[in-house]
């Protein structure tokens, strides 16, 4: 199968502020993690810099706060029309930039972000307010939806497409005007996204200021900011609260998981051995929802680790820009390294290695599809996110000690069961601490569907009708019909 082209930028990447393309203070490398190597040089932010871009929002929110919801919803169709143009281009472009297999780009990311728009565009008109019954005769009290100004949307690297679409779409539809920072390690795919639409939106209603900490750190504790949205993991979600604490800014974060599929006795292994490897070794392991962790009843646990382990074994780990790779490389250097530290610790306290665990001869940060089998249940790998290509797995007689090891981490992402008991499954949903619940399936996040955590795995939804409420305030209007008020004075 052939390899594409790696995508090649224009030029170096710039800023954009106030609808025009700016020079930044500094700048660094973006590195392919297929092969180590330097690909583009991007844009270091100042912190002046994302002051601008806030004020540029800030003035652009005064007009498109009250343009029609028949324009909004244009636009933003336009922008999925015009992902969906060329999803050649932007599968090659995060293959080089992230190392997601070119393979799933191009029947994932695109597809997936151009529907996040669609289904928002749609949702703008169904943003309003409602009447308020009350028992006075003589007052009509209504309340709208207002925007609530300049959105800081802070982003991962490890779908940036998608969740920029996550969270510019609700955004735009709902009035408000956006800063967004990128990952430092998936910040041209943003920056290409900018140049796309730039014409269909006012100068300032979208800006980008690219970075490291530093510029976050500017952006999120700006007092012109009304609310702060995370993907990302634990630690910097904290970091971000902190500085947003002290504009009493709100704050929306969607972080960290470690998914746990219970196999029950019953389970169809066939299709629930495919699921738990999807589940896992998509997107390169490198996805919140993962399916991290495998709890498998013990009567099948034996037959579901081999064949789990004859399928990782195939899978062909290389380069991302191959249409054959089924799995890319890790991000960056360091998180191969962290990654790695894992398997290492995994190993001091016992753990099995089952399958891939073994080195992949190549200048890229390249993990193979890791299957660990926890005999003790004592392992810090079954609570701490790896992020990476790797699941552990446990064994279980009981459905009442396996809903408790799965609810025994500090995350509450995503979870799963597959059993042909339509009882247990109902039972076992209902137990699971986690914002999303599975059965009988892994990986399908369709627009329209509430995604979030509980727990250490955030707080808010996004993906859903109920994420435009977050990106809106409630307006109370209050109105006297003319009856006579009792005077209280004289």
């Amino acid at each position: 199968m052939p390899v594409h082209t790696r995508f090649e930028p224009a030029g170096d990447y710039r800023l954009f502020l106030g609808g025009q393309w700016r020079q930044p203070a500094g700048a660094f490398e973006a590195i392919d993690p297929s092969t180590g190597k330097p690909w583009a040089v991007l844009g270091q932010a100042s912190a002046e810099q994302a002051g601008e871009a806030v004020a540029a929002a800030r003035t652009a929110l005064r007009t498109w706060r009250r343009s029609t919801v028949a324009n909004r919803q244009r636009i933003l169709w336009q922008i999925a029309d015009r992902i969906e143009a060329d999803p050649d281009r932007w599968a090659r472009l995060l293959a080089t930039e992230n190392g997601r297999p070119i393979r799933e780009a191009s029947v994932a990311d695109v597809p997936d972000s151009a529907a996040i728009f669609r289904f928002f565009s749609g949702l703008t008109r169904d943003l309003r307010g409602d009447q308020v019954p009350v028992e006075d005769p003589h007052s009509l009290v209504y309340s709208t939806r207002e925007p609530l100004g300049v959105v800081a949307a802070v982003l991962p690297w490890n779908s940036p497409l998608i969740t920029l679409a996550n969270k510019i779409a609700p955004a735009l539809a709902a009035g408000n005007t956006v800063v967004v920072k990128p990952s430092e390690f998936a910040t041209a795919s943003v920056l290409e996204f900018c140049a796309l639409v730039e014409d269909l939106l006012p100068p300032g209603v979208l800006n980008v200021v690219s970075g490291g900490p530093e510029t976050g750190a500017a952006l999120v504790s700006h007092p012109d900011v009304a609310l702060v949205t995370l993907t990302g993991g634990g630690p910097t979600a904290r970091r971000i609260m902190a500085g947003a604490a002290s504009a009493l800014t709100p704050s929306l974060m969607e972080l960290g998981g470690k998914g746990a599929l219970i196999v029950a006795h019953d389970a169809d292994l066939d299709r629930a051995v495919t699921d738990a490897v999807n589940g896992i070794y998509l997107a390169n392991g490198e996805a919140c929802v993962a399916a991290s962790r495998l709890l498998l009843h013990e009567s099948i646990a034996e037959e579901f680790l081999g064949r789990f382990a004859a399928i990782a074994d195939s899978i062909r780990v290389g380069d991302a820009l191959d249409e054959s790779t089924q799995l890319g490389p890790l991000v960056s250097r360091q998180h191969h390294e962290r990654v790695l530290a894992h398997l290492a610790r995994a190993r001091t306290e016992g753990v099995r290695v089952l399958t891939g665990d073994a080195p992949v001869g190549s200048d890229g940060f390249f993990v193979r599809p890791t299957l660990l089998h926890d005999t003790s249940g004592g392992a810090s790998v079954l609570s701490e996110e790896i992020f990476g290509p790797v699941t552990v797995a446990e064994t279980f007689t009981g459905y009442d000690d396996a809903v408790a090891r799965a609810n025994n981490t500090p995350y509450g992402l995503a979870a799963g069961v597959w059993t042909a008991d339509l009882t247990r499954a109902h039972l076992i949903a209902r137990e699971l601490d986690a914002g999303i619940v599975w059965v009988n399936k892994w990986f399908d996040l369709p627009a329209g569907v509430p995604m979030g955590g509980v727990k250490a795995s955030g707080f808010g939804r996004e993906l859903c009708w109920e994420t435009l409420l977050q990106y809106s305030a409630a307006k109370v209007v209050n109105i006297g019909l003319g009856a006579q008020r009792v005077s209280l004075w004289g």
